[in-house]
């Protein structure tokens, strides 16, 4: 990745904000592929994933993403959609987890049967870089392959679930390579026809990681260790196998066919080998727009 982006002079959001506002208007003057931008902000009270009180570390993060995407259908009752996107996340106190990603992802979709009701799936492959602006431990790229189902039961409530695995591979510690298998299920609740409510849960089986000093309880247990000076000099970062219970609620306003307004809390509890456990409560904002 470019060097530029390592400098604390130049944030990563400042490069992905100049490609993206580059590339959004072209896209939308072309009106041949969509361009979606979001603008959020997310707090976070745990970002090192520390089981002890007196460890965990709070941020406040400013996210923006954009991204094209091609639909084409291959029939009456399928098609495909591939995407190509860039998104960067800045922090406020820990600049250190500035990340600039790449993203790519390709969706098969099928409805068996057509119909108001008629169930959807859906099979979608992706794949990511992510880069850093001075952890380089965190460097590394994802894959993963997903598979999803959905219906609509009535004008107002439908359902999603699905099952996704991912393969983390990290360019130089053992620590962030992580593999996990994710099921998760949403469902949606159209409160009106521009407000409408959702409650999502995942379920992640695989490998974690927490940030600790060193410490007998995590030794036996973890896979890999590096050190990890962004929460201070002491500071470890350990992988250990473990679930994770997600529940997010939230709400969307739409403004127009184009634009919403997403506003959504998670909470997040960890279950670790050798009894370790700990949780993160985190809130988001995030403004939806699409060029076309």
């Amino acid at each position: 990745m470019l060097d530029l982006f390592r400098s604390r002079c130049v944030p990563p959001w400042v490069v992905a904000l100049a490609v993206i506002l580059a590339w959004a208007p072209l896209s939308a003057a072309a009106n041949a592929i969509p361009f979606d931008v979001a603008v959020g902000f997310l707090y976070d009270d745990n970002v090192n994933r520390a089981e002890r009180d007196n460890l965990r570390e709070g941020d406040a993060i400013w996210s923006l993403a954009g991204s094209a995407g091609y639909r084409r259908q291959l029939g009456d009752r399928q098609g495909i959609i591939a995407r190509i996107g860039l998104e960067s996340d800045l922090h406020t106190d820990f600049g250190d987890l500035n990340v600039l990603r790449t993203t790519s992802s390709l969706t098969y979709l099928i409805q068996p049967t057509l119909g108001f009701s008629a169930p959807w799936f859906a099979l979608t492959g992706s794949f990511h870089l992510e880069e850093y602006s001075a952890s380089d431990i965190r460097d590394g790229s994802e894959a993963a392959l997903g598979i999803e189902a959905g219906q609509r039961f009535t004008d107002r409530i439908a359902v999603r679930l699905g099952y996704t695995v991912r393969d983390r591979d990290a360019s130089k510690a053992r620590v962030f390579e992580l593999h996990s298998g994710n099921f998760h299920i949403i469902g949606d609740y159209a409160v009106t026809q521009t407000v409408g409510a959702y409650l999502k849960y995942d379920y992640v089986d695989g490998g974690v990681v927490t940030g600790a000093p060193r410490t007998p309880k995590l030794m036996p247990v973890s896979r890999a260790v590096a050190r990890d000076r962004v929460f201070g000099p002491r500071n470890v970062a350990w992988r250990v196998d473990g679930e994770v219970h997600k529940l997010r609620l939230g709400s969307k306003f739409s403004f127009s066919k184009r634009s919403a307004l997403d506003i959504s809390a998670q909470y997040s509890l960890t279950e670790a080998d050798g009894d370790n456990q700990w949780n993160v409560w985190n809130v988001s904002v995030a403004l939806n727009h699409r060029f076309e």
